[in-house]
């Protein structure tokens, strides 16, 4: 089962996290991003000055409208087979792997306080690419892969691992049981296609009943990332499994997500409209806490989405 210490969020804390920075970084800073591998910007001096500001402005929006924060995403791709593609031994990427939360960890001490609590997490994304999905591991493979760097993150004080932009479902679960091993919360958060469904053609609802009926309700909770509200809506149908959910992380724009990390330029689309999109949904799933941003958005979307969904739960506690 999910883990019985409740994170902030699950304590009724409204959290942001910020998952966009790669494609701020590559398309407002410049850097070429191998393999789309962000960790390695720790070792760049202007990279690692980079990283802080967009990851601090982020944090300082969410901190104006009362929001706590999840400071995660450096580690999406820190895993072995991505770490070898860019010529990461196992030990170099173990290490860098460390840093990335001890970035998280500095930055969380920055703005902590009881009215916006800071957490870590670990991020993991699939063992292949989320978006051209080929060979996906079973849960059994998954497992062990995935373990290794979930053992880091347990070694490093990580607050939770979260699963980010998963596909397979199998694979999903390979991920809940290395973690729910580790003894680290695990929260897993799915692409959907334009369809509202997964890759491999599974709803929300058969995705998430086929994870917890394999895990033992191993994740504390679910969300979505990497695609716009318009886009993963259709996938929201009515029905008490909405109940698992606990966060959104959209998209700045409605565009597939491939096309959108190729561009050669940032499409950031209306951080004001995306708030309202997100308001829209607070209102109708009142028991989600964490609301974020992924590809194209910053600290300007994240300062409207936490204001706008900030409003929302006030005037919901002033009925």
């Amino acid at each position: 089962m999910a883990s019985e210490k409740k994170l902030p969020q699950q304590a009724g804390k409204l959290m942001s996290t910020a998952g966009g920075f790669e494609t701020w970084m590559q398309y407002v800073e410049g850097f070429k991003l191998r393999h789309f591998c962000g960790f390695e910007l720790l070792n760049d001096a202007r990279g690692l000055s980079c990283l802080k500001d967009y990851h601090r402005k982020a944090v300082e929006a969410a901190v104006a409208n009362g929001f706590g924060m999840i400071n995660e995403g450096l580690h999406y791709r820190a895993s072995r087979d991505w770490g070898e593609l860019i010529g990461f031994s196992r030990e170099a990427l173990a290490e860098i792997n460390i840093r990335g939360i001890e970035f998280y960890r500095e930055i969380a001490r920055e703005y902590a306080s009881p009215e916006t609590p800071m957490l870590v997490s670990g991020a993991i994304g699939p063992r292949g690419d989320a978006y051209n999905v080929g060979r996906t591991p079973d849960a059994a493979e998954a497992e062990d892969y995935h373990s290794e760097q979930i053992l880091t993150f347990r070694t490093a004080g990580a607050d939770l691992v979260t699963a980010m932009t998963f596909s397979s479902v199998e694979e999903t679960i390979g991920v809940a049981r290395a973690a729910k091993s580790a003894e680290l919360p695990v929260v897993i958060s799915f692409f959907v296609a334009r369809s509202g469904r997964l890759k491999g053609g599974e709803t929300l609802e058969e995705a998430i009943s086929r994870v917890d009926s394999a895990t033992g309700n191993a994740p504390e909770y679910y969300m979505i990332n990497c695609t716009h509200p318009t886009e993963f809506e259709p996938g929201l149908t009515p029905g008490e499994w909405t109940a698992r959910l606990g966060g959104f992380m959209p998209n700045a724009v409605a565009m597939e997500t491939l096309s959108l990390c190729k561009l050669g330029h940032l499409e950031d689309g209306d951080p004001d409209e995306l708030g309202a999109q997100m308001a829209t949904l607070a209102r109708r799933f009142p028991h989600i806490h964490v609301w974020g941003g992924c590809c194209g958005t910053d600290g300007r979307h994240i300062g409207q989405i936490t204001r706008q969904v900030g409003e929302v739960r006030r005037g919901e506690a002033s009925t």
